[in-house]
Parts: C-alpha cells; sequence; structure tokens
C-alpha cells in the first residue's frame, strides 16, 4: 500500500469552484443563435427591448422568421426603424409576445393570448397545425430560461391607432 496517498477519509472534496456555470441564455440569445430571426433580433435591439427581453419573463415569443419580415411591403420594416416611428415599432413587436411560457400543445386550451401590451392574440390549434393571428407556426418549442419561443410564418400586423 502506498503510505503517501491519504486514507479514504482525508480525500480532498473536489468543487465546481474552478469553472463557473455559464449563464443560462435568454430569449434574444437563443433566437440570435438559431439563425432565422436576425431581423426580429435587431428590430428588437432598435425598440430598445432587450432589457426587458432579458428580464426573468416568462414569455412566449412568437417571431417572425426573417422569411416572414421579407414578405412585408416593401419600405414598411425600414419606415420602423426610423426614431419617429419607435412606438410603432415597440407595439409591433410587443403584438408578438405573451408574458407567459408556453408550448405549442398548450395552445389547445386558448382560443386567444394576451400580448405584452394587453391586446388579444388569436390562437388556433388544429391537427398539430397552431395558427397565431393570420400565421403559422412552423419553428415551435425553442427554449431559453425566460421563454418558449415558436418561429411563424408570417408578421402579425399590429392594428394602426384609430383602426
Amino acid at each position: 500500500m502506498n503510505s503517501h496517498a491519504p486514507s479514504a477519509g482525508t480525500m480532498p472534496r473536489i468543487t465546481a469552484i474552478a469553472r463557473p456555470e455559464p449563464a443560462a441564455k435568454k430569449l434574444l440569445d437563443v433566437a440570435a443563435e438559431q439563425g432565422s430571426f436576425a431581423i426580429f433580433c435587431d428590430a428588437a435591439e432598435r425598440a430598445g427591448l432587450r432589457d426587458l427581453l432579458d428580464g426573468p419573463g416568462p414569455f412566449t415569443a412568437f417571431l417572425p422568421t426573417d422569411a416572414a419580415f421579407a414578405e412585408l411591403p416593401p419600405g414598411y420594416l425600414e419606415s420602423l426603424f426610423l426614431a419617429e416611428n419607435k412606438q410603432r415599432l415597440v407595439d409591433l413587436l410587443c403584438h408578438h409576445i405573451v408574458p407567459k411560457r408556453k408550448t405549442v400543445a398548450e395552445f389547445e386550451r386558448w382560443d386567444s393570448l394576451k400580448t405584452l401590451h394587453g391586446n388579444s392574440l388569436a390562437i388556433q390549434a388544429i391537427d398539430k397545425q397552431v395558427m397565431v393571428g393570420a400565421a403559422k407556426v412552423t419553428l415551435p418549442n425553442l427554449y431559453a430560461s425566460n421563454a418558449a419561443i415558436h418561429g411563424i410564418d408570417r408578421v402579425n400586423l399590429f392594428p394602426a391607432p384609430g383602426r
């Protein structure tokens, strides 16, 4: 027996302090890594929503894909990026975020959900196909530490003031 080996009772304890755990990824970081939501992430940054979307949530985010944004009328998105239209951009993006965490399987229980601004967003689940407003969920159940993210194939336009 090796006389220099510690006895079982004196074995040093190995702790996890040598390598800190990485921070859990929040909604925009997960969306950016996915690769299909670059325009939404850029728009959220321009709208000043990073702090909100990095918050504790929980959120359900119906994120239009980049292809969905490409279907908007020419110049529409660019006009929202103008400083004088920042509130319209915030309204549009918040119309896609619900302050609850919901998976696709749970959508059969509701016919609408309230968005961050308190507006109703219609939900339909038929034969495992989920519709959110006028959009289809095409990339369901992506998870961030503070959100369930569902990619959609259309931008649900927020009603203009006075409508």
